[in-house]
């Protein structure tokens, strides 16, 4: 199933292709929940996973759609 992103009024929106987002800054989601935001290293060509670069301290992380992530930009 194709789903479209969904914008809000300031034109930030889920974005479900992930391999478009590689050097976006990006909001990482879970259950309604903001997890983090950062610069997407990364992403695999099916659009399921995704690397957020290392920041200061933060470890590079990864993100996959299967645990329920959702990106927004």
């Amino acid at each position: 199933m194709l789903l479209q992103a969904i914008k809000t009024a300031t034109g930030r929106g889920r974005r479900d292709d992930w391999s478009q987002l590689i050097g976006r800054t990006v909001e990482v989601w879970l259950g309604g929940q903001l997890v983090t935001t950062g610069v997407v290293d990364q992403a695999t060509s099916d659009d399921m996973v995704l690397w957020i670069a290392a920041q200061g301290i933060q470890r590079r992380k990864l993100y996959d759609k299967l645990t329920g992530y959702e990106i927004w930009a």
